[in-house]
């Protein structure tokens, strides 16, 4: 399963969306049924295909599973995780290209407060959302 994800991740940096998304598809599937819905890996694979929505702009869909991984990684995680903060990066950009502008920048405010306690101001992370969160005010 992880040399497929890898080789779907290589397609999907090739910009080859729909090979990527045929595997990432598959390899989701058999996540959930060896290792189950809320096992780490199977959560990262349902993030990486709404990535790859993402990019084919499939807004829709990028929404909707990335919504479940944020509601999964918190259960799993906790709020202050990592990885729960970039589900909800994740998040608040869907929102943006769905054009919910105000959910976008409230739940981005959310994340760069939470981003800022937990890995400081010059985290990679945070400043990520810092620029995000200024674009969006000023465009």
């Amino acid at each position: 399963m992880r040399s497929m994800a890898e080789l779907a991740t290589t397609y999907h940096e090739q910009g080859r969306y729909d090979e990527a998304e045929q595997i990432k598809i598959k390899v989701l599937d058999l996540r959930r049924q060896v290792l189950g819905e809320t096992h780490p890996d199977t959560i990262s694979s349902m993030a990486s295909l709404a990535t790859t929505y993402h990019a084919q702009g499939r807004y829709n869909e990028d929404e909707e599973i990335s919504a479940k991984v944020l509601d999964l990684r918190r259960q799993v995680l906790g709020d202050k995780h990592p990885s729960s903060l970039q589900a909800m990066h994740d998040l608040a950009i869907a929102w943006n290209s769905r054009g919910r502008r105000d959910d976008a920048i409230g739940l981005m405010e959310e994340c760069l407060q939470l981003r800022r306690s937990v890995l400081g101001l010059e985290h990679p992370f945070t400043k990520d959302s810092d620029r995000t969160l200024n674009r969006w005010e000023t465009g």
